[in-house]
């Protein structure tokens, strides 16, 4: 299956004309400004989207948030955390509850223009998760979005190969920033290659 989504995620990305963007983190809440900021630059521009953001939910006595998933097309919120008690250091990502969520952007797929997926993290690195969601994207011609950790970008890079653009997911990411970014996942035939620009 890991072989299988690889190869179908390299295969669709090089006749597709859209724009495929990794967004390089190593805050979480860095690239939840730039997928908020461009979220609510898109919508102004009335493109269609789907897909999940990430919201982390401070939890009382608690050390780590709750992990909440946001569908963009149809505004619902999902936890994908696991209550494992105020001490567990262990992870916490229920997996049923993430593939609950893929399924729901993979119904929205063929009404959107753009797809935003919040990370490409452990799991997709290791083979699961999102990784199928984020083939199926890219071999639907939808233009996509990631959140990819800095830690993973050679997991990422050997996932989804040469077709995709890097940005780097600055602290504070400046207003004409994300409305260059954008343009181009507006307008992605204008884009002639996938460059990476971090």
């Amino acid at each position: 299956m890991l072989q299988q989504s690889r190869d179908t995620a390299d295969n669709a990305a090089r006749p597709s004309a859209a724009l495929s963007v990794a967004l390089v983190y190593d805050s979480g809440p860095a690239v939840n400004r730039w997928f908020a900021g461009l979220v609510a630059e898109l919508r102004r521009s009335g493109k269609s989207l789907a897909g999940l953001i990430q919201e982390d939910v401070p939890q009382p006595g608690r050390t780590r948030c709750d992990m909440v998933l946001h569908e963009l097309a149809t505004g619902r919120a999902m936890s994908i955390s696991e209550d494992l008690g105020a001490g567990a250091t262990s992870c916490r990502l229920s997996t049923p509850r993430l593939l609950e969520a893929a399924q729901l952007v993979e119904a929205q797929l063929t009404e959107a223009e753009i797809v935003f997926l919040n990370k490409f993290g452990k799991a997709e690195a290791e083979g699961g998760g999102l990784r199928d969601l984020i083939a199926h994207g890219i071999e639907s011609g939808k233009s996509l979005v990631i959140g990819v950790p800095a830690s993973n970008l050679k997991a990422w890079t050997e996932f989804c190969g040469e077709y995709f653009r890097t940005v780097a997911a600055t602290p504070e990411p400046g207003q004409d920033a994300i409305a260059a970014l954008a343009a181009l996942l507006g307008e992605p035939k204008a884009v002639s290659e996938h460059l990476h620009v971090v």
